[in-house]
This record gives structure tokens, sequence and C-alpha cells, in this order.
């Protein structure tokens, strides 16, 4: 049916490799992911996040990597204020019943349609969530880049 199909055409814009679920949502079925996180490691720079080890670690840390340990808590205060900035952000797409949710680390948080768009017929459904995706996915690589050129300038004014 017409309702299936646009569920797992749904289903595969709010994959990426994650576990979902689909649920009726006051006449809106929704795509949850359980991507939601409390705190992400960014393994850019390795280690712990701040706080995350002892003063010893840190300088042996900092020393393996050829910093000093002023330089590395830096890169790891500004590793763990890009992890949040990227876990806050929410980027929306879509229009008229349908929308995409994504996050600033370019995974996928919801998607939804109303009854009102399920009744507009495959093609146009089909489009409509592609359309949003697209929105939602470019709005999140917009946000990420954002972020690490801020993060760029806070390093460069410590």
């Amino acid at each position: 049916t017409m309702l299936s199909r646009a569920l797992v055409l749904a289903l595969l814009v709010a994959s990426a490799n994650s576990w979902l679920t689909v649920m009726p949502c006051r006449s809106v079925f929704c795509v949850n992911s359980p991507l939601l996180r409390k705190s992400t490691s960014l393994s850019m720079f390795g280690g712990a996040a701040p706080g995350g080890e002892s003063n010893d670690e840190a300088e042996a840390a900092a020393k393996q990597m050829g910093l000093s340990l002023k330089e590395y808590q830096v890169a790891m205060r500004m590793q763990q204020n890009l992890g949040v900035a990227l876990n806050a952000h929410r980027s929306e797409g879509g229009k008229s019943g349908v929308t995409v949710v994504y996050d600033g680390n370019v995974k996928p948080v919801s998607v939804a349609l109303t009854e009102e768009a399920l009744g507009r017929g495959k093609e146009a459904l089909e489009k409509e969530i592609l359309e949003a995706w697209g929105e939602a996915v470019g709005g999140a690589q917009k946000a990420a880049q954002g972020e690490f050129q801020k993060m760029q300038r806070d390093v460069a004014q410590e």
C-alpha cells in the first residue's frame, strides 16, 4: 500500500545504520532514532574528555602528542565543546506534513509524516520526503562546518 511504501522510504531516509521505531503520534507517523546521545566522544585528539583523566595521564597524553599540558587541556576542552554543540543542533527539513530532522553530527533524529501528506499520493510523498531529507542533511552539514570553524577560531584565541 502507499502508506507502507511511504514508511519504508521514510525508514530508508532516517536509517543510516541506526535502530528505529515507527509509531503513530497524533495522526502523524514518526520514525525516531535512538541517536540522541548525552555526549559524544570525538577521537580527533584521542584521550578522554576534560576531567576524565588524572593530571599524570593528561601530561603523558600531551607529551605523546607533542603538546604542552595547557595546549592539551585546551584541545580537550574544545573537543568537548564541539561535541556538545553538534549533539544539541537540530536541522529540520520539509513542509506540508513531511518533516525530517538531523543533528549536527549529520545523524538522523526523526522523520514525521502527517495523514495529510500520506494522502497526496506516492510520487508526491516520495519527492517531498527526499526534498526534506536534502534540506535537513544540508543544514546539518552547514552547522557542522560552522562549529568546526568556530572551534578553530576559539583555538586561535587561546
